[in-house]
């Protein structure tokens, strides 16, 4: 039978009351096992993650929901409100948090979540929102496809990205982002306005939300934090995530299967998780940046939010506090958010003005507002962004097989307006950046082919589409303009995936209308095909060695992957589209052609990191995370430990392990050291710099990255090093009154640690060749 469309407000009636909650319940089981079994697989104890999930469903979850609904409304079905009430719950939580840790008070935070549910059990006119109050259950296939979706995520994130970093004690080797972080979560357990916590005494400048809503996981449930951060605040956000996007384009599109389609798209590519241990979750998702991760759930959900106060009449004022605050804590989590934004409220505002011939007022005061918070976020919290210039395309220059097919090596962060290669004028470096450029665009066409919208003359008229659109020109502008020195331009297009993956589902909705679902399988079926046989040709072209001096090679081997894909998009194009007249059944397929792009766009990403994984998995690769550069000593680990459980929260260190690997301590060296301020979580005098501000400025100075770039405070330096190679009473005090150092961390590895500090202050702990002291 042909496929229609369902709406919003279709969505009740087309469902018989036969499927009872249950059966929409039962199945949600499958994830909640997956999450336990995967967690237990990487020796997170069952009661450690069942306190972790009471306190996610009844501290974050529920309070949330009930807060969502008294602002707003239901948006008819529980699945739909746990994705946008976590979101708000965790909004809420933030503002708790804050004045708790602010006044001293964290262990009580408690407090916060229970004071909701108390009031709407106690209060009679909040009782009603416990209950749905015009169910709209979507369908259980909807029910069955976010199962799927939500259990290889989830799944994949335990037994791959998860047990690919032990946290401490467990490894030898840490990715040192995760250790940063490590050291902004324990500072944000003790402070408010937080310091910086590898420069005490400094601000923690920023975007720290995320760090934030660990901080306060860790102060209700006691957890350890490194347990929270390696293994249990992500797997709760990941559900979230997939129900959020997924709302977003049902809500869009107003079909449910959209949604489905967009949980599968985020959770296809994670299907190499499960298949072999990768450093990192397909992108938009990630473990190594909890930013990113929860900046993408708030921008997804003030998204719906903004839609349905500015374009499907709604006049609840609590709906604007909802999209407001959600937006907020989105660009306090990612600088990315805020712009994205407003995009999307811009354009479509100017859509209305044209199409109206009045000002939009709603929209324009929407747009106000976000510009204030994005101004109040950049001043306050946005960090980690200086160094970034503009530079178009300057997002190609990290891309794999570049060096190779440009010998090109302008660091990121310096090189001019334009990418240096193409600036070049040299014909073969010109193809080469255009090539891996092209690749690039392929592997981000989801979010690029919601642009299709504007081609469409039903969405061109539809205020939502235009907001779409603005919100993928936001991102991918700042994708294809910025040049940051570590690349962080890329969280643009992350950041936008949810809004391009809800107008391709529009797209697709619209395109199968009259089709019988046959007939868009076997189109599917194809597209699938079609984007595995390019992954894997794509992937034994770059397989093959390349030499200095083989820069043709080098070009043309990633044109083997696309002239696959794209004779056979053609071919298949030709056969739906060009060729009506065949007869049969066939002929029912003329003009699936969009459907066969759109799908084929979708299967790219999952076929290639599939593809990728089985290429891994016949390899030598670690199944553990392991590097000489990030090694950290089972001596360092210990004593880092124990001073972290022998010290107050809020003491001060002097260390001398503010570079890696042990025993670099030289001008040149990585400085990326998180030891003390890390698996201690302590403040230090001064540790690994290369991530402030102040740090990644200096990118490119001297030729260097800013990872390698001397101290922004060396008298800081100078000093810890005196301490600890010539020591006097005056050094000591000098620590102890100018910058409130009590203790110091020596390691023998990184220099030569004096005997007299034995007479000068307290030696407290022994471990190898770690000696800790008390001032």
């Amino acid at each position: 039978m042909p496929v229609v469309q369902v709406t919003d407000e279709q969505v009740g009636a087309a469902r018989p009351q036969a499927t009872r909650p249950v059966a929409r319940l039962v199945p949600w089981f499958i994830p909640v096992v997956v999450a336990f079994l995967g967690l237990a697989s990487i020796d997170v104890p069952v009661l450690d993650a069942a306190r972790y999930a009471l306190y996610f469903a009844a501290c974050v979850v529920l309070p949330g929901v009930l807060l969502m609904r008294a602002l707003w409304r239901s948006t008819g079905n529980w699945a739909e409100d746990v994705g946008l009430g976590a979101v708000v719950g965790a909004t809420y939580q933030m503002a708790g948090w804050a004045v708790f840790t602010a006044l001293g008070w964290q262990r009580w935070l408690l407090v916060w979540p229970l004071f909701v549910l108390l009031c709407f059990a106690a209060i009679p006119a909040l009782r009603r929102h416990w209950r749905i109050a015009q169910p709209g259950p979507l369908p259980l296939a909807w029910t069955w496809g976010l199962v799927v979706a939500v259990s290889v995520t989830v799944g994949g994130a335990t037994v791959g990205a998860m047990a690919f970093h032990p946290p401490p004690p467990s490894g030898t080797a840490y990715y040192p982002d995760l250790l940063y972080h490590l050291s902004m979560l324990n500072e944000l357990l003790r402070s408010v306005p937080p310091q910086l916590p590898q420069v005490a005494g400094d601000s923690l400048d920023y975007h720290w939300f995320a760090n934030a809503d660990m901080a306060g996981a860790v102060d209700i449930t006691r957890l350890p934090a490194i347990l929270v951060l390696y293994r249990l605040w992500l797997v709760p956000l990941l559900v979230v995530a997939l129900l959020v996007c997924a709302t977003l384009a049902r809500i869009v599109s107003r079909t449910w299967w959209t949604g489905v389609l967009a949980a599968l798209a985020l959770a296809g590519p994670q299907l190499g998780l499960l298949l072999h241990a990768r450093v990192d979750l397909a992108p938009p998702l990630s473990l190594l940046s909890p930013s990113q991760t929860f900046g993408l759930i708030a921008g997804a959900a003030a998204g719906v939010f903004l839609i349905e106060a500015l374009f499907r009449g709604s006049k609840s004022k609590g709906l604007w506090v909802l999209a407001l605050a959600v937006a907020v804590v989105g660009g306090g989590s990612k600088p990315t958010i805020l712009p994205i934004l407003l995009g999307g409220v811009g354009l479509s505002a100017a859509y209305l003005l044209v199409r109206d011939r009045k000002l939009p007022w709603r929209s324009i005061v929407a747009g106000a507002l976000l510009v204030v918070a994005a101004v109040g976020t950049m001043l306050t919290l946005a960090g980690s962004t200086s160094g970034s210039e503009i530079q178009f395309l300057a997002v190609v220059k990290l891309q794999s097989g570049y060096h190779a097919a440009t010998g090109e090596q302008t660091l990121p962060g310096v090189g001019g307006w334009i990418l240096p290669s193409l600036a070049s004028g040299k014909l073969l470096t010109v193809v080469g950046a255009l090539v891996i450029f092209g690749l690039l665009l392929i592997s981000q066409a989801g979010a690029a082919a919601g642009f299709g919208l504007l081609v469409r003359r039903t969405t061109r008229q539809d205020p939502v589409g235009w907001f779409l659109v603005g919100a993928l020109v936001a991102g991918w502008a700042g994708y294809l303009l910025v040049d940051h020195p570590s690349a962080s331009e890329s969280y643009f297009v992350r950041s936008v995936v949810p809004f391009g993956l809800a107008a391709v589902g529009w797209l697709a909705a619209l395109a199968v209308r009259g089709h019988r679902r046959r007939e868009i399988g076997l189109v599917a079926a194809l597209a699938a095909v079609s984007a595995g046989l390019f992954a894997l040709i794509l992937l034994a072209a770059r397989a093959t060695r390349v030499g200095p001096s083989d820069r043709l090679w080098a070009v043309a081997r990633p044109l083997l992957g696309v002239a696959v894909l794209v004779a056979l998009l053609i071919i298949a194009w030709w056969l739906l589209v060009r060729r009506p007249s065949v007869q049969g059944r066939w002929s029912r397929l003329a003009g699936l052609g969009v459907v066969l792009t759109l799908v084929t766009i979708l299967v790219v990403p999952c076929a290639m990191e599939v593809a990728q994984s089985l290429y891994l998995r016949g390899g030598s690769r670690s199944s553990t995370f392991s590097s000489k550069q990030w090694r950290i000593y089972p001596d360092e680990v210990a004593a880092a430990l124990w001073l972290g459980a022998n010290s107050r929260p809020t003491d001060v260190v002097a260390s001398n392990t503010y570079c890696r690997p042990a025993g670099s301590q030289r001008p040149g060296c990585d400085a990326r050291g998180y030891i003390v301020s890390g698996i201690a979580g302590r403040r230090t005098l001064i540790e690994g710099w290369a991530y402030t501000n102040q740090g990644m400025a200096n990118q490119g100075v001297g030729g260097l990255r800013y990872t390698r770039q001397p101290s922004p405070w060396p008298e800081r330096v100078a000093l810890t090093n005196e301490v600890l190679t010539a020591p006097t009473r005056q050094l000591l005090q000098r620590l102890r009154h100018e910058y409130a150092v009590r203790w110091l961390y020596a390691d023998q590895r990184d220099g030569p640690v004096s005997p007299i500090l034995n007479t000068l202050a307290t030696l407290r702990h022994t471990q190898g060749l770690i000696r800790i002291y008390s001032l």
